[in-house]
Parts: structure tokens; C-alpha cells; sequence
């Protein structure tokens, strides 16, 4: 798990682009604190911001251990479960 997230930032828009912006989130799966998160963090990474690009190695690192992870239980499942038969 990533560091704690404590800080709060508001921004405004318009009705329409509330709802433009959390019916696509839920579409995607996505929180809109998630989405607009990832939306800022990879413009700044497309602006050549190292920060934000440590930000993203860090995240991605630590999604590809979790998917690991699970895979390697799993595998393991299906290994016990074959011993098993």
C-alpha cells in the first residue's frame, strides 16, 4: 500500500462538467479523486516533470507487486488443488 493520502485539493467547474467527468469515471471503474489524480500527475509527466514521473515508477511498481502477488496465490491454489485430486 502507497503512502497515506491526507491533503485536500478543490477545484471548480461547471454542472455539466461534473457530470461529464463522473459518468465517464464510473465507467471506467474509477474514483473521480482517482481519475483527476492520474489526469494531473500524467500531464505533468507529459510536460517532463521528474517528480511526477517517480510518482508513476512508484505507483506502477507497486500495482505490478500486488498483481504478482495474487497471481503467485493463485498458482498456488491450483497447485494444492491438483496435489489434491
Amino acid at each position: 500500500m502507497g503512502p497515506s493520502r491526507t491533503e485536500l485539493m478543490q477545484f471548480k467547474v461547471t454542472a455539466y462538467e461534473k457530470k461529464v467527468i463522473e459518468d465517464f469515471v464510473r465507467k471506467r471503474g474509477d474514483t473521480v479523486s482517482e481519475y483527476v489524480r492520474s489526469a494531473v500527475i500524467m500531464d505533468m509527466v507529459l510536460e517532463g516533470e521528474v517528480k511526477a514521473m517517480k510518482i508513476v515508477v512508484d505507483t506502477i511498481g507497486r500495482k505490478a507487486v500486488q498483481l504478482l502477488n495474487k497471481r503467485a496465490k493463485r498458482l498456488e491454489k491450483l497447485g494444492a488443488e491438483a496435489t489434491d485430486s
